[in-house]
C-alpha cells in the first residue's frame, strides 16, 4: 500500500522534479537516459513495469527482513561500534595530534641529555670488562693476603700488601675500588700483626719461631704511627715481646704457685706437707729458672746481638735504640726475680724443715751461678733469705721439742696443759692431783737407790759426744736426742750470721723446759719421801749443770766451732733457769741444815 502511494506520489510529481532529482545522483541520471531510448509502449508499460518489480523487491525485502533479522541485528551492532570506534579514533587521533606528538617531540629533543649517562655508564661497563683479569686480581688480593696471614706466609703477605699500596702511588684521590681494596688490606695486616703478637705468647714458642715474628713485626711497621718524639720502634717490639713471654713465664709457673699457695693457706703443716711444699718450690724454682733464662738469652739474641733491620743507617742512630733496649732488660729480670721468685721463697722457706733448705740453697745458688754469665747474678739475695728460713726453721723445731718435754713433764706433774705457770710449793691454788714419782719416770730403774750425780772433776768432753750421765735419765737423754737431730740438720746450712739468734732461741727453750723441771722437783720435794727428792735433785743436776751447758756448747763449739771461750768472754749471759735452780736448791739446803 505504501509502495502504491509512493508511485502515485512519483506519477503526480512533475516531469521537472523527476529531472531535478535525476540530477542528484548518478543512477537516476543513467536511468533516465535509459527512458529515452524506450519506445512509447515501452514507455507506456514501463510504470506498471516498475510497479511490479516495487511489489517484488517490497516482498524480497520483507522476506529477508524476516528470514536475515539476525544478520541486521549484528549489522547494527556492528554499525554501531564502528561509529564509537571511530569516535574513539577521532579522539585518539586528536590526543595524538594535541598531546602525544609534542610530547614526543619534546621528548626526542631531550634525548641526548637523557642517554648520556647511560652511555657513560656503558663505556664504564666496557671498560670493566675489558680490564676484568686486573680487576679481578686486584680483588683478589685481600684475600690472597688472609689467606697468606692464615697459613703463616708473613713474607707473601708483606709483599702483596706493598704490591697493593704501591697502585695508589702518584694518586691523589685514589679510586672507590682501590680504597676498598686497601682498606681489606689494612684489616689484614692488622690480623697479621696480632697473630705474630699471639706467636709472642704462646709458651712453646723457641727462638726461631720469636726471631721470625719479631723480624716479621720489624717489617711490618705498624709500631711507627703510635710512637711519640724520641721514641723507636724496635722498643715497643720489645717491650710486646717480654709482656709476651711475661705471661708465658706467669702461665708455666702458675700450676706450681697454686699448689705451694695451698699448702701455705692450710690449717696446719705436718711433716709430709712441708715434704710436698718443698718438692713444689723446687719444680717452681726450676721452671722459673729455665723461664727466665730462655727469655734473657732470646732477648739478648734478637735484640742485642744484631742491630735491628728497621734501625735508619745514620751516623747516631743505630746505636740509640741498643742502648734502649738494655735496661728493658735489666727492669724485665728484676721484675721476675722480686715479683716471682723472692715473695715466694719469703713465704714458704720460714715453713720448711731445717733439712729440705741445703738443697734448695744449693739449687738456688747454681740458678743465680748460671744467671751471673747474663748479668744477673742474685746470689747476694739468697743469704737473708735463707738467714731467716734457717732461723725460723731451727727456732721451730726447738720450741716444738721443747713443748714435747713440757707436756711430759707437765703430765707428770699431773697438769697435761702446755706451757702452764711454774708449780710453787707457796701457791694457795696448787691443785691437788696425782703426782708420778721421778722413780717411776725420770731415772733407770737400776739405778733409783743411787742416782748419779754430776762431778765437778770430770772434764767436759767433745761438743758432739753427749755426756754419758744422761743415759742414766731416759727423759734428758730422749730430749738431748731431739735438740742434737735439730742441730746435725743444722750442720748442713749454718749460716754464721744467725749464731747469736740461734743461741738466744735456745736459751728461751732450755729455760722453759728448766722453769718445767723446777716446778715438778718443787712439788716432788714439798709431798714425797727423801728418796725421790735425791733423784729429782740429781735429775735436776744433771739437767742445769751437764744438759744445758752441753746443748748449747753443741751449738756454739759442735756447729759453729767458736770455743766457748770466746763465747763466754764475749757473752757473760747465763740462762735463767739455772739462776732459779741454784737459788732454790740453796735455799733447800739452806733449809735442810736449820732442821737439822
Amino acid at each position: 500500500m505504501a509502495a502504491t502511494e509512493e508511485a502515485n506520489g512519483l506519477s503526480d510529481a512533475s516531469l521537472a522534479e523527476i529531472l531535478l532529482l535525476s540530477n542528484n545522483n548518478a543512477v537516476s541520471h543513467t536511468y533516465l537516459n535509459h527512458l529515452t531510448t524506450l519506445s512509447l509502449p515501452t514507455l507506456l508499460s514501463e510504470p506498471a513495469a516498475l510497479q511490479t518489480q516495487s511489489h517484488h523487491l517490497t516482498s524480497s525485502l520483507t522476506s529477508l527482513t524476516h528470514t536475515s533479522y539476525p544478520t541486521f541485528l549484528s549489522l547494527h551492532q556492528t554499525t554501531s561500534s564502528l561509529s564509537t570506534s571511530l569516535a574513539s579514533l577521532e579522539s585518539s587521533l586528536e590526543n595524538l595530534l594535541t598531546t602525544s606528538l609534542p610530547a614526543l617531540e619534546e621528548s626526542a629533543a631531550g634525548w641526548r641529555d637523557r642517554t648520556e649517562k647511560v652511555l657513560l655508564d656503558r663505556r664504564k661497563a666496557r671498560v670493566v670488562l675489558e680490564q676484568h683479569d686486573k680487576i679481578r686480581d686486584l680483588l683478589e688480593i685481600p684475600m690472597l693476603i688472609d689467606t697468606c696471614v692464615r697459613n703463616g706466609y708473613f713474607a707473601e703477605a708483606l709483599s702483596l700488601a706493598a704490591h697493593a699500596r704501591s697502585l695508589s702511588v702518584g694518586t691523589s684521590t685514589p679510586p672507590l675500588i682501590l680504597t676498598s681494596v686497601l682498606s681489606e688490606v689494612q684489616n689484614s695486616m692488622t690480623q697479621m700483626l696480632l697473630s705474630l703478637l699471639a706467636t709472642l705468647h704462646e709458651p712453646n714458642r723457641k727462638l726461631p719461631a720469636l726471631w721470625k715474628a719479631v723480624n716479621f713485626l720489624r717489617k711490618m711497621g705498624m709500631f711507627d704511627a703510635s710512637l711519640e718524639e724520641g721514641e723507636h720502634p724496635e722498643e715497643q717490639i720489645a717491650l710486646a715481646f717480654l709482656g709476651g713471654r711475661e705471661g708465658c713465664l706467669k702461665a708455666s709457673l702458675e700450676g706450681n704457685s697454686r699448689d705451694i699457695l695451698r699448702l701455705v693457706g692450710g690449717s696446719g703443716l705436718g711433716e709430709r706437707e712441708k715434704e710436698d711444699m718443698a718438692k713444689f718450690l723446687k719444680k717452681y724454682i726450676d721452671v722459673w729458672r729455665e723461664g727466665v733464662y730462655d727469655i734473657i738469652t732470646q732477648f739478648s739474641t734478637i735484640f742485642l746481638e744484631r742491630p735491628p733491620s728497621s734501625t735508619p743507617k745514620t751516623p747516631t742512630t743505630p746505636s740509640a735504640p741498643l742502648l734502649s733496649l738494655h735496661p728493658l732488660l735489666t727492669t724485665h729480670t728484676t721484675h721476675a726475680l722480686t715479683t716471682h721468685l723472692l715473695p715466694l721463697l719469703s713465704q714458704t722457706l720460714p715453713l720448711l724443715p731445717i733439712s729440705t733448705l741445703p738443697s734448695l740453697l744449693t739449687q738456688l745458688t747454681y740458678c743465680a751461678t748460671a744467671f751471673s754469665r747474663v748479668g744477673m747474678d742474685f746470689r747476694g739475695i739468697l743469704g737473708g733469705l735463707f738467714n731467716t728460713a734457717v732461723a725460723s726453721a731451727v727456732g721451730g723445731e726447738l720450741k716444738a721439742a721443747a713443748v714435747k718435754w713440757v707436756t711430759r713433764v707437765k703430765n707428770a706433774v699431773g697438769d697435761a696443759s702446755p706451757l702452764s705457770p711454774t708449780l710453787s710449793s707457796n701457791s694457795n691454788t696448787q691443785r691437788k692431783v696425782k703426782l708420778t714419782l721421778p722413780s717411776q719416770w725420770i731415772i733407770v730403774s737400776s739405778l733409783v737407790a743411787a742416782p748419779p750425780t754430776p762431778s765437778v772433776s770430770n772434764p767436759p768432753g767433745a761438743a758432739h759426744v753427749p755426756p754419758q750421765i744422761m743415759a742414766s735419765y731416759p727423759p734428758i737423754a730422749e730430749y738431748t736426742n731431739a735438740l742434737l737431730g735439730i742441730l746435725n740438720g743444722l750442720r748442713l746450712l749454718a749460716p754464721v750470721e744467725i749464731l747469736s739468734e740461734l743461741v738466744t732461741v735456745l736459751d728461751d727453750v732450755l729455760d722453759q723446759s728448766g722453769e718445767a723441771l723446777l716446778g715438778y722437783a718443787r712439788r716432788v720435794c714439798d709431798e714425797t719421801k727423801e728418796q725421790d727428792e735425791k733423784i729429782v735433785v740429781a735429775a735436776g743436776q744433771v739437767y742445769f749443770s751437764v744438759f744445758i751447758p752441753f746443748m748449747r756448747r753443741a751449738l756454739i763449739e759442735g756447729v759453729y766451732g767458736v770455743p766457748m771461750a770466746s763465747w763466754e768472754a764475749a757473752d757473760a749471759h747465763t740462762p735463767t733457769s739455772i739462776r732459779d735452780w741454784e737459788g732454790w736448791l740453796a735455799a733447800k739446803n739452806e733449809r735442810e741444815a736449820l732442821a737439822q
